[in-house]
């Protein structure tokens, strides 16, 4: 009789290796050609254990978003919001655009299928409220109006970095395009509820980013 902890670890082995194998093959052919069987082939599996352990192609693509956001998030939690919370809120968007062009051939296959990352088990809640625990750091440092709500500004903020990574799925924004759309729905959210005596550095912020945005790309495909 296998041990139940054994089991479980053969069983997460198994799953990260499905993970892995529709990865290595998404990054060499289209989506159309990554079936479920090529995908149980190279994870030497058969496919019902597929289905069984992770589930269908489109759970599979999840499963593959989930994984990305459980590694972010849990390297993202170490960043301290309250000691400089606009560096935190940087950071954020960009690790979180790093993780994806890392993988970039895969996951703008991915992001295009499923739209978007909303369906992750743990980006609906967990970048979100690390977007709006950094609003509440700056609005606590007197960066953000008294009036402001630094959960609909974090919320948007997480919304406007969505879109941008939609647009470099569909092919619209580069690398950089990416990250510098990411980090324009960040200052443009700033700017929009930024205290009297921060709101003419995001102004400028906004101003560098603009040019920087059109010169990677966007507004000309």
């Amino acid at each position: 009789m296998i041990p139940s902890g054994l089991r479980e670890r053969n069983k997460v082995k198994r799953q990260q290796a499905i993970l892995d194998s529709t990865l290595v093959l998404l990054r060499q052919f289209p989506l159309a050609d990554v079936s479920i069987e090529r995908i149980a082939a190279h994870a030497e599996v058969s496919p019902a254990t597929v289905y069984n352990l992770v589930g269908s192609r489109d759970q599979l693509l999840h499963a593959c978003i989930d994984r990305v956001i459980d590694r972010l998030v849990d390297a993202l939690v170490r960043i301290d919001p309250d000691a400089d919370p606009i560096a935190a809120a940087t950071a954020i968007v960009e690790h979180s655009a790093d993780a994806f062009i890392a993988d970039q051939r895969a996951y703008r296959a991915i992001i295009g299928a499923i739209g978007g990352t909303g369906t992750g088990s743990r980006l609906a809640v967990d970048p979100a409220q690390l977007q709006i625990a950094a609003m509440r750091g700056a609005q606590h440092h007197g960066l953000l109006r008294a009036d402001a709500d630094p959960a609909s500004i974090g919320r948007q903020i997480y919304l406007s970095y969505n879109g941008a990574l939609l647009a470099w799925a569909g092919g619209l924004l580069t690398d950089d395009g990416f990250r510098l759309a990411a980090l324009h729905g960040l200052w443009t959210a700033l700017a929009a509820n930024a205290s009297d005596a921060y709101r003419e550095e995001c102004v400028a912020r906004l101003g560098r980013l603009g040019p920087q945005l059109t010169a990677a790309g966007w507004g000309t495909a």
